[in-house]
C-alpha cells in the first residue's frame, strides 16, 4: 500500500516532493527588527484598515496534549503499530495582562526547507525570529474570547503565520497553532509515510486540539477561564487548509486516488458517508490555499464540498501552482454551495499567500526564496490584506459584529474598477474608504490607490439565495 501510495505521488504533477519543495511559502516582512527578522503583527502604514493591531497585550505559551491511540503508518511500517500515542503541541496566543518590566518580546524557530538531501554546505538549517508577545504572561481577566485553532501547511511550524497569530490575540481572540510535527522527507519511501500521515492526521489534529482546548473550560488552567468555546474558528493554511474543509464536515472520498490506497480501518471517522460532523460551536473556516481540490488529487467528492454548512473564506491566488486555482480552490468554493462563502483573490499570486516572511537568508538561495516568497506580491502587503479581511470575517462571525460584514462585501468585485474621486492636483491621505466614497464603490478599509489587484468573490449558501 505505502509503495502504491510512493509511486503515485512522484508519478502524479503534483507529487509530494513537488509539494515540498513548493509547499512552505511565506510573506515578506510587516515590520522588523534590526536585523530584519519580525515581528511582523503590526501593519506598515498603507495596511488596510482593520490590519492595525488591537487594543490587547499579548501573551504566549506552548501546552501539550497526548492522543493515547493514534494510527500510525511509520509504526506500522516498524512493525509497532497500528496505535501509538500522538503528543501535539499547541502554541496559543491571547489577550493579556503585561506585569511592570515585562516585554512583549519573544524569540521563535523556523525551519530553512532546503530539497531533502541538499543542504549546502555550511548553510544552517533553522533560523530565529522576533514576535510581538509575552512569555507566560497572565491572561486578561474579566471576559471571555472566542478560540481560533491554526493548521500549518505541509512541512512548516507552528509560528509560521505568527503575523496573523499575534494580530488576531490582539483583538481579542485565544489563538492556538497546531504543531504538526510532519516527518522529515529523506527518501521517496519516507516521502509516502510522511505524506500519507498528512493525509490521515491534520483533521484529526484540528479535532483533537479543538476537543483538548474546550475541555480547559471550567478547569483551574488560566486559559481556560478566557476561552469562549461557544465561538470557534478554524484556519488552515495549504494542508492546513485541506484539512479544515474535513473538519468543516467533509468526509474524505473513501474511492479516491489518494485513501483509495490506505487502510480503511486506520481513518475512522474521516471517511465520506461516516465522517465525524463538526464541532457543534464551529462558526468560521478560513481556508488559505487550500490543497486538495484538483484531480487527479481530489480528496473529495462534490456531494461531500456541498455538505458543509459553516461559513467559509478563501483566500488564494489565480496562479497557484501547488493546490490549482480554477479546478482546484475555486472549485471548491463554488462547490460549497450549503455555505455563505467569500474568496480573496490575488492577481498574480501563485501559493505562497500564506504564511511568514522569509527570514534574510533566503535572499542567498534561490531554493529557499522560491519556498518562501511571491513573484509578483509584496509580501507585507499580502500579510496586511489578510490581518483585515480575517479580522472582518471572524469579528462577524464569531463576534456577532454584524457592522463587519461592510468589510467583507465589498463591491466591485474586481478592486481596481473602484472609484474614488479626488481633485486635480490634490494629494494622497491616509484616510479610509467609506465604502461609498462620493457615490462612487470603493473598497471599505483600504486607502486610495491601494485597492488593487483583488478580487472578493461572493456566494451565498444556496438556501439563502433570492
Amino acid at each position: 500500500m505505502l509503495v502504491r501510495l510512493g509511486e503515485y505521488l512522484m508519478r502524479s504533477k503534483w507529487n509530494v516532493l513537488h509539494l515540498v519543495l513548493l509547499g512552505l511559502m511565506a510573506l515578506s516582512p510587516a515590520l522588523a527588527d534590526d536585523d530584519g527578522v519580525g515581528p511582523y503583527a503590526a501593519a506598515l502604514i498603507d495596511a488596510p484598515e482593520l490590519a492595525q493591531l488591537g487594543e490587547y497585550d499579548v501573551g504566549y505559551r506552548v501546552i501539550s496534549f497526548t492522543d493515547p491511540e493514534r494510527p500510525d503508518l511509520a509504526a506500522i511500517a516498524a512493525g509497532r503499530g497500528p496505535n501509538i500515542p500522538r503528543t501535539l503541541d499547541l502554541h496559543v496566543w491571547y489577550p493579556a495582562r503585561i506585569e511592570a518590566g515585562q516585554a512583549m518580546e519573544v524569540s521563535y524557530t523556523g525551519r530553512l526547507p532546503f530539497p531533502p538531501g541538499r543542504v549546502p554546505e555550511g548553510a544552517p538549517t533553522t533560523f530565529e525570529f522576533q514576535g510581538r508577545a509575552a512569555a507566560d504572561a497572565a491572561p486578561e481577566s474579566g471576559g471571555k474570547y472566542p478560540l481560533v485553532v491554526v493548521s500549518h501547511g505541509y512541512g512548516n511550524w507552528p509560528t509560521f503565520l505568527s503575523y496573523l497569530t499575534e494580530n488576531l490575540a490582539s483583538k481579542g481572540y485565544v489563538v492556538a497553532s497546531i504543531d504538526h510535527q510532519d516527518m522529515v522527507v529523506s527518501d521517496a519511501g519516507a516521502a509516502a509515510l510522511s505524506f500519507g500521515s498528512v493525509l490521515m492526521n491534520r483533521t484529526k489534529d484540528q479535532r483533537f486540539a479543538i476537543d483538548q482546548l474546550v475541555a480547559l473550560v471550567g478547569t483551574d488552567d488560566p486559559l481556560g477561564r478566557i476561552i469562549d468555546a461557544e465561538s470557534i474558528g478554524l484556519i488552515g493554511y495549504s494542508m492546513g487548509g485541506y484539512g479544515v474543509m474535513a473538519s468543516a464536515g467533509a468526509g474524505f472520498d473513501p474511492a479516491g486516488p489518494l485513501f483509495a490506497q490506505l487502510p480503511k480501518p486506520l481513518l475512522g471517522n474521516i471517511l465520506e458517508g461516516t465522517a465525524q460532523a463538526p464541532h457543534p460551536n464551529l462558526k468560521a473556516v478560513v481556508a488559505i490555499a487550500p490543497w486538495g481540490g484538483r484531480a487527479p488529487s481530489r480528496a473529495w467528492t462534490a456531494q461531500a464540498i456541498a455538505s458543509i454548512k459553516t461559513p467559509l473564506f478563501f483566500i488564494a491566488g489565480d496562479a497557484d501552482d501547488v493546490s490549482g486555482f480554477d479546478a482546484g480552490i475555486e472549485w471548491l468554493f463554488e462547490t460549497a454551495s450549503s455555505a455563505d462563502r467569500h474568496m480573496l483573490v490575488y492577481q498574480n499570486a501563485r501559493h505562497n499567500v500564506g504564511g511568514n516572511p522569509p527570514p534574510p537568508i533566503a535572499a542567498e538561495y534561490f531554493a529557499l526564496q522560491d519556498w518562501f516568497d511571491e513573484p509578483v506580491w509584496r509580501k507585507d502587503r499580502i500579510a496586511a490584506i489578510n490581518q483585515h479581511f480575517v479580522t472582518a470575517f471572524l469579528d462577524q462571525q464569531l463576534k456577532g459584529e454584524s457592522d463587519k460584514a461592510s468589510y467583507m462585501d465589498v463591491s466591485p468585485v474586481i478592486a481596481q474598477e473602484g472609484v474614488w474621486p479626488q481633485r486635480r492636483g490634490g494629494n494622497q491621505d491616509a484616510a479610509y474608504s467609506d465604502g461609498d466614497e462620493g457615490g462612487n464603490a470603493y473598497w471599505k478599509g483600504f486607502q486610495r490607490r491601494f485597492a488593487l489587484g483583488l478580487e472578493m468573490r461572493r456566494m451565498p449558501a444556496v438556501a439563502n439565495r433570492d
